[in-house]
């Protein structure tokens, strides 16, 4: 959301600290925005804390199955925030729907053709994570990294760091993606080996609603 918003200032994200970000100045200049997402907790939890800090909305649609405990803690940080009857994708579909029809903002890390930035961007704030982890292994190095996917945003940022961390190593970790049984798209796709994305469709029955 910052380099969205760097972005639609015309400023580099370097000029724009979080004081400035949340500032009367920059809201002024922004005017009324509203966010959108599809999420099952996390992701959602986090657009929410981030237009509550702005002084902008948020709407947050999770898909079938998704904990009411993360919808009560996603309504608190003030999102219009609901549990649909829909799976994952179908989910992310109502979202950019809406985006579009209200002049909303998508946040999304699932890409398709002509919306890449944003989820580039997610993927870059993943390696925060993979950071912070390389920093407090210190001078050991993991044997196995296991990754889990659902959009796939988190396992390929996680990947690409520790790539090019380890990118002169000649035995560098072992990275391994699991996905849920029924939700299995990028095995499936890789088995394929097709050059085609290969989509996993109808019920998805996992408790990680986000991993459907």
């Amino acid at each position: 959301i910052g380099s969205y918003l760097a972005e639609r200032l015309g400023v580099p994200l370097s000029q724009l600290p979080y004081e400035r970000m949340i500032s009367g100045e920059v809201k002024q200049k922004l005017g009324a925005l509203t966010f959108v997402t599809a999420t099952d907790g996390n992701h959602g939890r986090g657009v929410a804390w981030t237009a509550n800090r702005l002084g902008q909305k948020s709407v947050v649609y999770m898909p079938k199955g998704s904990a009411p405990e993360r919808l009560k803690n996603i309504r608190a940080l003030g999102a219009e925030a609901s549990i649909t009857d829909l799976n994952y994708d179908d989910a992310v579909r109502l979202a950019n729907d809406n985006a579009k029809k209200y002049g909303w903002i998508m946040v999304q890390d699932t890409s398709w053709e002509g919306y890449e930035d944003i989820p580039g961007w997610i993927m870059e704030g993943y390696t925060t994570m993979a950071y912070e982890a390389a920093q407090q292994l210190g001078a050991q190095k993991p044997t196995h990294i296991f990754l889990q996917a659902g959009v796939g945003a988190m396992s390929g940022g996680v990947t690409g760091f520790f790539a090019d961390l380890y990118k002169d190593d000649p035995h560098p970790p072992i990275i391994t993606i699991v996905e849920p049984n029924q939700a299995d798209c990028l095995y499936r796709t890789a088995y394929a080996n097709d050059g085609r994305l290969h989509f996993v469709k109808g019920e998805m029955h996992t408790i990680m609603a986000g991993l459907a």
